[in-house]
């Protein structure tokens, strides 16, 4: 009996440890590639969020034009702080392609974080898939 409750303890052990949340983590990426999705940390106990900050800005370095460009960090975060973030950003989360923005974009789940929302492309592809579903949705009831 001894040894039974011995093994139960033990796997409850180890299951409390390995509930961890794991989020890709990278630092001032040009891009969601190498680092960004191939890095993966094990956050603390206390964080249960996935966080990306994305920045949209001229580069410390000279470009023609003064063309911009996406930074992207990722990491753990609490739920917490990452709402208070998004919400603090919201009115710089502009997404305009002729001004400097940063918006931050906050998940819970193992790797949430994989992708990243850049642009207002998704605008458009998110009405598209509206109209085809209602134009579907009147055929099929016609």
């Amino acid at each position: 009996m001894n040894v039974i409750s011995i093994s139960v303890l033990l796997i409850f052990t180890l299951l409390s440890v390995t509930n961890a949340l794991e989020c890709y983590v990278c630092e001032q990426q040009e891009g969601n590639d190498d680092k960004c999705i191939k890095t993966v940390r094990m956050c603390q106990r206390y964080e249960d969020t996935c966080a990306t900050l994305i920045l949209y800005t001229t580069p410390h370095e000279w470009t023609p034009r003064g063309e911009r460009r996406h930074y992207i960090s990722k990491g753990c975060d609490t739920r917490d702080a990452c709402t208070r973030l998004l919400y603090g950003l919201a009115t710089v989360c502009t997404r305009n392609w002729y001004e400097d923005w940063a918006c931050v974009e906050c998940c819970q789940g193992d790797r949430c974080n994989r992708y990243v929302v850049l642009g207002s492309n998704n605008t458009r592809a998110s009405i598209m898939l509206l109209i085809v579903a209602i134009l579907t949705a009147l055929f099929i009831r016609y």
